[in-house]
């Protein structure tokens, strides 16, 4: 057997909320056109309807703070006597 090289893609968004809380999405496997403008409605988007809510003291959300596209490589060796 082979070494198997597999990769992964996921977009990070880091998120605060009103009372200083924060949060980290990861989505995986994400489209690779997200524009800033895609992120600035979805920041809108998320504001108007407080689809998140603060996990300490049931905060409001705040602002989306940063969106990293991270990639990783995985490789598995195949260490076997064939």
């Amino acid at each position: 057997m082979a070494d198997v090289v597999k990769t992964a893609y996921n977009l990070v968004i880091e998120t605060v909320f009103v009372d200083g809380d924060t949060r980290t999405l990861t989505i995986k496997n994400p489209r690779s056109t997200i524009s800033q403008s895609d992120i600035t409605d979805l920041n809108s988007y998320m504001q108007e309807t407080n689809i998140l809510i603060g996990d300490k003291d049931g905060a409001t959300f705040g602002r989306i703070k940063k969106v990293t596209r991270r990639s990783s490589t995985t490789t598995y060796l195949d260490i076997s006597d064939d």
